[in-house]
């Protein structure tokens, strides 16, 4: 579940986060965490208007090497409305 606050009457913005490991993020497990709310959202009568991907945190270079790392920790907003 995210983190949910009501945005006027009859929509809602949920934002969900994934815990930072310090691995690189799997975008499908945040992504199956939105598709599962989402799903129970419906029934409710709730559909998804829009969907935005934002990094949070980003791995630095270890120990020199080329690259700039991987991100770590990312969040996902969704704005659901009634259908």
């Amino acid at each position: 579940m995210g983190q949910e606050f009501a945005a006027g009457t009859g929509q809602w913005i949920v934002v969900y986060t994934d815990v930072d490991t310090g691995n690189e993020i799997d975008p499908a497990a945040l992504y199956a965490q939105v598709a599962a709310d989402a799903a129970v959202r419906k029934a409710a009568g709730q559909r998804i208007v829009s969907v935005c991907a934002e990094p949070l945190r980003h791995a630095a270079a270890y120990l020199g090497r080329q690259g700039s790392g991987y991100e770590t920790k990312m969040a996902v907003a969704v704005v659901y409305a009634t259908a």
